[in-house]
């Protein structure tokens, strides 16, 4: 009986098997205070590697993994058509070059904080070079398509005025929908249009802003049709917290009702940082509004720019014409 107590007693506290180090990582990311979503990030893309570990009899010693197996480990995400055993849908998918640099990233992190733990002398990732991600040029939603949608939000029911002042809020201050659907109204200021954001990605805080006409809509909805005693702006028609997912479905049923294909969140988000761009808006504040902490992805922005924008935007900055001569 000792022997087996023993024994199973072992099989938890290997410190040194990858499963263990996984484990002891995620325990590290939550004691960081890591927002829920990149726990799940970084948890999901390591216990799929623990799988490809134990399948095709890797070592399951860190230390024993070499650049080898990781560019093996990548080439079956890149390669494999059915992916992890094939247990859902999302396995049968082919693997864009994307996805494969964000399985590079979440293994380099990984590996060197087993270095850095002194768990490991070597990152074997660092030996391989980083997956290009193809760039794209970021579509916004045309003025036209914009109209198009909110014809499909009525303002005189209180789902299509809900829907309204969501498409609206979203597309007028780059918020996320995760931190749309946790905003109380003691978020807002509507002498200033200002909503504090207090829980941002990476537990950030920050201040946006919506127009004029965003602020009416949101007015109208909450005065109107609101009647429930929730602190939450957006609620469900039962007064229940509304879900991403269920945000996520309104923007794409409402895309689908005017034929606008690849109609979702993020475009709306795009739409507002390249509509913000264009009307001359920087950089530094974009990146600030859309609570990114650096701007490599705000510059991936200035790329959906064209030359009709960049001679409207030297028509107001042009250096002579802005001074006396």
């Amino acid at each position: 009986m000792e022997n087996i107590q023993s024994d199973h007693l072992n099989h938890i506290f290997v410190v040194t098997s990858i499963e263990s180090l996984i484990k002891g990582y995620i325990l590290n990311c939550r004691c960081e205070g890591k927002s829920p979503k990149t726990i799940e990030y970084y948890e999901g893309h390591l216990k799929r590697f623990l799988w490809y570990c134990h399948e095709f009899d890797l070592p399951t010693d860190p230390t024993g993994i070499t650049a080898y197996h990781i560019r093996q480990f990548l080439y079956y995400v890149s390669s494999e058509p059915v992916r992890w055993g094939g247990p859902c849908q999302m396995a049968r998918r082919p693997m864009g070059q994307t996805t494969v640099a964000h399985y590079y990233h979440c293994l380099h992190i990984f590996f060197q904080w087993l270095k850095s733990e002194g768990l490991v002398s070597d990152n074997p990732v660092s030996r391989i070079s980083r997956p290009r991600k193809p760039k794209k040029v970021i579509q916004a939603l045309s003025d036209s398509e914009v109209r198009a949608l909110l014809s499909r939000c009525p303002q005189n029911t209180a789902l299509g005025c809900r829907s309204r002042a969501i498409l609206m809020m979203l597309i007028d201050s780059g918020m996320r929908v995760s931190e749309l659907i946790e905003l109380k109204a003691s978020d807002f200021n509507m002498d200033t249009g200002s909503i504090l954001i207090r829980n941002g990605k990476g537990g950030k805080q920050r201040v946006v802003r919506i127009g004029a006409r965003t602020q009416k809509v949101l007015w109208r909805y909450l005065t109107l049709f609101r009647r429930d005693e929730s602190d939450l702006v957006f609620v469900s028609i039962m007064a229940q917290p509304l879900t991403v997912n269920a945000v996520q479905r309104l923007i794409s049923r409402l895309g689908k009702s005017v034929g606008i294909p690849g109609v979702h969140v993020h475009r709306l988000r795009h739409t507002f940082a390249i509509s913000f761009l264009r009307a001359g808006g920087d950089i530094f504040s974009l990146k600030y509004l859309l609570g990114h902490s650096s701007l490599t992805m705000v510059s991936n922005y200035l790329g959906s720019l064209n030359a009709d924008d960049a001679a409207r935007a030297h028509r107001r900055c042009s250096p002579l014409d802005n001074i006396k001569l």
